[in-house]
């Protein structure tokens, strides 16, 4: 009887740290996990890191060189703050998705809302914008969206 037990509890264990792994390293954890670390890169100032992030459409649209010097600007110069906070919420996965009306269409991208709070010289603010990462040679890589609505 107790052998049983035993048993039943060892695969309990074992479906739920299976169900876990797969939690952890599922395609919508992953795509969330690399919005994450743009925006870490973003808050340490590392833009060149965070354009490196960049999907190589993205890449070919945003001018490394400009989007360096253009991206910290905007907050020290623009927006009149020195850092912010940032959350990420409501990812969805959505399929046959374009960053543009001009480019070819990715199978499948997740979109993350991203929420930047900033308090600065004119007060405090958030901005609103999603963000879509897909996977590229087994790296994720961020979009945003240029599309004419």
């Amino acid at each position: 009887m107790k052998k049983g037990i035993v048993i039943g509890a060892a695969g309990a264990i074992v479906i739920t740290l299976t169900l876990l792994l797969f939690q952890i390293f599922s395609p919508k954890n992953q795509a969330e996990r690399a919005v994450e670390n743009f925006y870490e890169y973003e808050q340490e100032g590392a833009y060149s890191l965070s354009w490196e992030m960049f999907h190589p459409s993205m890449q070919e649209r945003m001018d490394k060189t400009e989007y360096l010097q253009v991206r910290g600007e905007l907050f020290l110069g623009y927006l009149a703050t020195e850092d912010y906070s940032y959350t990420l919420e409501n990812t969805d996965k959505l399929k046959d998705w374009s960053m543009d009306d001009a480019s070819e269409s990715l199978d499948v991208v997740y979109q993350v809302q991203v929420n930047q709070r900033f308090k600065g010289d004119f007060g405090n603010f958030t901005i609103v914008q999603h963000v879509y990462a897909t996977e590229t040679d087994g790296q994720w890589r961020i979009l945003w969206d240029f599309k004419d609505r």
